[in-house]
């Protein structure tokens, strides 16, 4: 097969590189082509190919400088490109972009006549503060020229471009981003929930600023740029070094421009700064860009900034080290908290990265796979007349009855996700991270997170919650630490919102939690009837029942889909290796497992013990930590996947457990299993070959059942069945089903027939929650008063009003009662005004001083506030005078 690859930059020959190193891509051969008149980008093109390939040439369709004006360049490059793809016999043709001034001419000319795969080069995934009728960036119209395939990097791509139309059968593969998804340091970056500290705090911080071409590709315009720009530098300088390393792209006479600002270093544009250049710096900062990437390996804070005038917006990652801002002074404040204290601020919410990126380590061979099966779209017919179903006789009543219910059935498409963090360290985000990924790239649901334990009031989760129709919340964790969840649900449930529970805890787990929080577990089991509850097993539905919740539903749950899940050995060893995954705590066995360990070695059993996961404050004094178990600490899940091939019975100690997804991981590995009776695996697994439980919780009876279950061989196809129960597909319908959300068939829903139509959003991207999030977050609260008072000095009022706003929230300073009163004031808000000046009456403090500058803020109020003004001034007097008086009378 004869494949053409056009490109237009650096970057489209190292993805073809990749394609190219794809199994099976030897049998094809390729062809690089371009089409560039100037010469610049061709000669970046041909070096990066030379310097990647031995053989493989450049094909230019133009000359350099070509007497061609630009619209008969734009126009030529549709007719050269046909005539190259018939003189070299091309079958297939491979690009990058379909929205770019050259992408869109390949498309329109080559649409019909040749099958387009269509590989997602860059970051797609973008918001736009305004969605007004008429023309949006590029991005949102990416894949609109319909290509025979499109080829995405994760879910939250695919579900922008499937139902961004009416097309059902959208031919859009999530293979994951060449160069990325492979990358092991990259998903372990993605993963982490740690970051290195910077310097010493209070040392100066080394800052790159990584500027976009925003002016020349018209995001904004060039003063807007230039002044965003200006005003960040500025404001940058007071905490260290500013670099500015600008796009490769960048036009001459903006580069003359960036060499005049003041106190900043301007680096080569055309270098390139990679995760090794990056980890050089205290904090990066970027508008919105795909460099994201290499800050996550480099291990580098990362600010996105989105100023006033910038329409698009980088969506909300919730990761350790991204912030998203919206002005400079949010930026100054994390700029200045990451050098007090060397802790980089980063959101409070979002979406994890595997939204945006899913990570499988074959992606060249997913992406070569649909370039050789890419067939060229079949035009549909025009629509021609039919009968009006009452009309046809084929359809039976009963059936059309129900087609018209259905039609009227308006499922819920927005979701919004509530826990105490949403990472992969812990089992407890796992399955409902991986639901909501595939959920995101099969159904029209748009989905948040929210995590509680960054609110301080009821309030502000309820306004971020405006407009989700339906409220899961993972896990009883919140109930337990947060102090307001009961009274959430309560509000979520009076406003008549659809709040459903995944629940992950088991008896013992309630036990200890009733013990630790008595009183908001008793508030707890009020409201759980009034949610509907999800659960991982049948026995923990029935402990459900017990509390009073009247039809818990069984769900089970998931786990991701791992780069390594190698098959153990069917055969045991010599010296068989026995194998746990959990955190080490007593709940976890610890105890236990390291007396079968002594067991077993005093009984001269060659067996080794390993136990994989990081220790625990929850210990007993008396448990036996064995020197007969090897204690290997935290891994990442790919070692775990490795650790578990490389074992032959996965001996989970667990006094109780609903549904260990480690259980699950071991089934899909095929290594033996053995758990306790009251263990909800025990439900799914019961006599499977290859698993066996015991009944007493003691040595000798887990001993026996790992003797026995060393002796009979793993049955592949009840493994496998119990593994289908687990997948991933089968689990989000179970949920999908379950929340009663719209599925992947479900239409549009239609606008009523007044409706304006600006108030169409055909990707769900601005249907709730699209403001700034209103929880107050974890930012140490003694530097608050020196963060408004920098504002307030530098005249950025509204930045002083945000975290005015913040402090209030938790004390009531006098200065900044006063400050925010004096901004109100000017801004002619008397009412607000007066309201800070009476909360700054009765406050504490000095009293003569109060009333002092009380008085000189009622000044700005007009009639209304000349009364306070006199009343201000007596009581100012007064103070005054009783404090010289206690001064005489003091004795000496």
């Amino acid at each position: 097969m004869r494949i053409a690859v056009f490109v237009e930059n650096r970057n489209g020959v190292g993805l073809a590189s990749e394609i190219m190193k794809a199994p099976g891509a030897e049998a094809h051969s390729f062809h690089l082509v371009t089409a560039d008149r100037d010469g610049d980008v061709a000669g970046w093109i041909e070096q990066e190919a030379a310097a990647r390939f031995e053989d493989l040439k450049v094909h230019n369709l133009f000359q350099v400088d070509e007497p061609l004006s630009g619209a008969e360049f734009l126009e030529e490059v549709g007719h050269r490109i046909h005539a190259f793809t018939d003189q070299e016999r091309i079958d297939r043709l491979v690009f990058f972009n379909d929205q770019s001034q050259r992408g869109r001419r390949v498309a329109g000319e080559l649409g019909r006549t040749l099958p387009l795969v269509l590989v997602q080069d860059g970051h797609l995934d973008f918001h736009f503060k305004k969605t007004d009728p008429g023309l949006r960036d590029q991005n949102w119209y990416y894949g609109s020229s319909s290509p025979a395939a499109v080829c995405v990097w994760g879910p939250a791509t695919a579900h922008h471009l499937m139902f961004r139309s009416a097309d059902s059968d959208a031919p859009v593969h999530i293979t994951g981003a060449l160069g990325h998804s492979d990358d092991p340091q990259l998903l372990r970056a993605a993963r982490s929930t740690t970051h290195r500290h910077a310097k010493r705090p209070g040392e100066p911080l080394r800052i790159v600023v990584l500027d976009q071409p925003l002016a020349d590709q018209r995001k904004l315009s060039r003063n807007e740029h230039r002044d965003a720009l200006k005003e960040l530098c500025e404001a940058l300088t007071a905490f260290g070094e500013v670099e500015i390393k600008p796009h490769p792209s960048t036009l001459r006479a903006h580069l003359d421009w960036l060499h005049k600002l003041p106190d900043v270093t301007v680096l080569d544009e055309k270098a390139l700064l990679e995760a090794e250049a990056l980890d050089g710096y205290d904090l990066a900062i970027t508008f919105f860009s795909t460099t994201y990437l290499q800050t996550l390996r480099a291990g580098t804070p990362l600010i996105l900034f989105s100023p006033p005038a910038l329409n698009i917006v980088f969506p909300t990652i919730n990761h350790p080290l991204l912030r998203n801002v919206g002005t400079v002074g949010e930026l100054v404040d994390v700029a200045a908290e990451l050098q007090r204290t060397g802790k980089f601020t980063p959101n409070a919410h979002g979406e994890p990265v595997e939204h945006f990126l899913t990570f499988h380590d074959d992606v060249p061979s997913r992406v070569l796979r649909r370039i050789e099966d890419a067939e060229i779209p079949v035009e549909r017919p025009a629509p021609r007349w039919s009968a009006p179903a009452e009309a046809q006789p084929h359809t039976a009543r009963a059936e059309r009855a129900l087609r018209d219910v259905e039609g009227r059935l308006n499922r819920p498409r927005s979701l919004a996700v509530l826990g105490l963090g949403f990472s992969y360290v812990t089992g407890v985000a796992i399955p409902v991270l991986t639901y909501t990924q595939a959920l995101l790239a099969q159904s029209p649901v748009d989905i948040r997170y929210f995590d509680l334990g960054v609110y301080s009031r009821s309030e502000d989760v309820l306004a971020d919650l405006e407009g989700a129709e339906v409220v899961l919340i993972n896990s009883l964790a919140p109930f337990w630490r947060s102090p307001f969840a009961n009274e959430l649900v309560e509000a979520l449930h009076a406003l008549g919102r659809s709040v459903v529970l995944y629940a992950h805890e088991t008896e013992y787990v309630m036990n200890f939690e009733g013990e630790q929080h008595a009183l908001r577990h008793k508030e707890m089991l009020k409201v759980l009837p009034k949610m509907r509850v999800l659960c991982v097993s049948t026995a923990q539905a029935d402990m459900f029942r017990q509390l009073g919740v009247s039809d818990p539903v069984v769900v089970y749950n998931t786990v991701p889909l791992d780069t390594h899940r190698a098959r153990a050995r069917q055969t045991p060893g010599e010296r068989p290796r026995i194998v746990m995954v959990g955190s080490m705590q007593d709940r976890k066995g610890l105890d236990l497992f390291s007396r079968v360990a002594e067991l077993a070695y005093a009984q001269g059993l060659p067996w080794r013990f390993a136990w994989i996961g990081h220790k625990t404050w929850r210990i007993g004094p008396s448990t036996l930590l064995s020197d007969r178990v090897e204690w290997m600490g935290a891994l990442s899940r790919d070692r775990v996947r490795e650790e578990l091939a490389a074992s032959d019975v996965f001996f989970l100690s667990s006094v109780d457990d609903p549904m260990p997804l480690s259980v699950v991981e071991a089934v899909q590995q095929r290594l033996r299993t053995v758990t306790y009776h009251r263990v909800g695996s025990r439900e799914v697994l019961e006599g499977v070959p290859g698993y066996r439980s015991f009944a007493e919780y003691t040595p000798e009876a887990a001993l026996d059942a790992l003797r026995h279950v060393l002796d009979e061989q793993v049955s592949e196809e009840e493994y496998r069945d119990v593994e289908e129960l687990f997948d991933i597909s089968a689990f989000t319908a179970r949920m999908t089903t379950a929340l009663n959300l719209a599925r992947p068939g479900d239409m549009p829903r239609a606008l009523p027939a007044d409706a304006p139509e600006q108030a169409e959003e055909p990707d769900g991207e601005t249907s709730y929650a699209e403001g700034p999030f209103s929880a107050v977050l974890s930012r140490h609260a003694k530097y608050l008063a020196e963060d408004f008072t920098r504002h307030f000095t530098a005249g950025r009022h509204d930045e002083a009003l945000r975290v005015g706003t913040e402090i209030l929230r938790r004390r009531q300073p006098v200065d900044v009662l006063i400050g925010m009163a004096e901004i109100r004031a000017a801004r002619g808000d008397a009412d607000e005004a007066f309201r800070l000046l009476s909360a700054a009456a009765i406050a504490g403090g000095d009293r003569g001083r109060v009333w002092s500058e009380i008085s000189r803020v009622a000044g700005d109020l007009g009639a209304r506030g000349r009364a306070i003004r006199q009343l201000a001034r007596k009581e100012s007097i007064r103070i005054d005078l009783a404090n010289r008086s206690a001064r005489l009378l003091k004795p000496s």
